[in-house]
């Protein structure tokens, strides 16, 4: 984010997210608008030129106190008018009169607080962008991994591990996709004066905005009224969706490491430890993380909602809830998709025990298979669904194989020989398009991983 006069760059790029939000960190922001705006206004005329150089100068979060700045905003209660005051102090000359020249608190917070949205996205995208890399790998390496595909916690039909990692992909394409495409809406300048119609600018109002949107980088508001905030309150509600998938799949994951299932685990290294008491216990870690996170995120969401009952032309309560929703739904995010990275990349596939639990209903999980092909070989698609599922239910009921059972039903032997029941209720000639789908989810995975870093790189400036 570089500001036209002077030359001077933003102090906040590079830090991480979890301290983007924190006091030092949003000083700094509140700084940075002060100084894009000295510098829009002496572009167009409104301020000396000699006083933006000077302002930007000195907007920097070490030419000011910051301990006394704290102390000041606890005497004020306004954040901001302590700011303006020590950022005026620090400046030689008259400079200081001209900082936040026709502003309003408001204006300064929201905007620095979408200048530290923007950068918490572009970590998230990286990070989004290495959960689609270790998917990628998983989705490849388990594209012919045979395994039963669920619904309703019970098997179902015969899948691969690689469909269902493509499906993990498929949808978090979709969040990208999402986030991305709201970088307009989000990343929007409200900059009106008091009540957002612009009073204090004079003539120069609009073209004051849009001088602050292009130095800032940002978009610009039609009306830059303080009671919307419907924008940041869609952000909020992206990145709880975004929570749900992360929560689904560490969920389900989480499931699939316990011994009854046994079908991945988080590879850890000997040195990590379950249990205090109990010195057997491999516990997950990784995958309650995301779980946990994922949580707390999705609680934000009915408090960014709350902050949409915005009376009249604006009101501080419903900012500093608004405010508390993204400072804690930000980072939330942040770790979130950092967490899921390295489950993902740390997540080991054990395919014996996957064809292991494939098998537990002696065939069971073929049916489908065997009832479209009796359907075909001229049964009837309905009749055939009435003999496999009588066929179903005995071997259910007395425990033999289902493949048994039907080899002895007189109907389907005279459609189906022996050899062709054998071949149906192969797990392996029923998957499907599983195997197709993880090849090429893992290919447009990669492909979109890429394209989402070069779109991150590119994000402000």
């Amino acid at each position: 984010m570089s500001h036209s006069v002077g030359g001077e760059t933003s102090m906040m790029s590079g830090k991480p997210a979890s301290e983007l939000f924190s006091i030092s960190s949003k000083i700094q922001a509140w700084l940075d608008v002060e100084v894009a705006l000295a510098n829009s206004q002496a572009e167009l005329g409104m301020i000396p030129v000699e006083a933006a150089r000077e302002i930007t100068l000195k907007g920097k979060a070490d030419c000011i106190d910051q301990s006394a700045l704290l102390s000041d905003m606890e005497v004020t209660k306004a954040p901001i008018v302590s700011l303006v005051r020590f950022l005026a102090r620090a400046c030689d000359g008259n400079a200081g009169d001209y900082v936040h020249w026709g502003a309003t608190t408001q204006n300064v917070m929201q905007t620095a607080e979408i200048l530290l949205i923007r950068q918490s996205h572009q970590q998230l995208l990286n990070s989004l962008a290495g959960c689609l890399e270790a998917l990628a790998l998983l989705a490849e390496n388990g594209s012919d991994m045979v395994m039963a595909g669920r619904t309703q916690r019970r098997h179902a039909l015969p899948i691969t591990f690689g469909f269902k990692a493509a499906a993990w992909i498929d949808e978090l394409l979709r969040h990208e996709e999402r986030l991305r495409t709201a970088e307009p809406r989000v990343f929007a300048l409200i900059f009106g004066g008091a009540v957002g119609a612009m009073h204090s600018f004079g003539s120069q109002g609009e073209a004051l905005s849009k001088s602050l949107a292009r130095n800032l980088a940002l978009h610009c508001f039609d009306v830059p009224s303080r009671s919307a905030s419907d924008h940041l309150i869609e952000y909020v509600l992206l990145l709880g969706l975004l929570a749900a998938t992360c929560g689904k799949i560490a969920q389900e994951l989480y499931v699939l490491m316990s011994e009854e299932f046994g079908e991945v685990y988080e590879d850890l290294g000997d040195a990590v430890v379950g249990s205090s008491t109990m010195p057997q216990k491999v516990n997950p870690k990784l995958s309650v993380n995301v779980i946990a996170l994922a949580a707390q995120l999705r609680a934000q969401v009915n408090l960014a909602l709350e902050a949409g009952q915005v009376s009249h032309e604006g009101d501080a309560a419903s900012s500093k809830i608004l405010y508390a929703a993204i400072d804690m739904a930000c980072p939330l995010a942040n770790k979130m998709l950092f967490e899921l990275e390295e489950l993902l990349g740390k997540l080991r596939l054990n395919p014996a025990r996957m064809r292991t639990n494939l098998e537990l209903s002696h065939g069971l999980i073929n049916c489908e298979n065997v009832m479209m092909k009796l359907a075909g070989a001229g049964l009837g698609r309905q009749l055939a669904h009435d003999v496999v599922h009588e066929a179903a239910s005995t071997a259910a009921r007395t425990h033999r194989p289902v493949g048994q059972v039907l080899i002895g039903n007189p109907i389907v032997n005279r459609i189906m020989p022996r050899e062709g029941i054998q071949a149906a209720l192969d797990p392996e000639s029923h998957l499907g398009d599983s195997v197709k789908l993880a090849i090429k989810l893992a290919r447009r995975a990669r492909s979109e991983a890429e394209r989402v870093r070069r779109h991150t790189a590119l994000l402000g400036g």
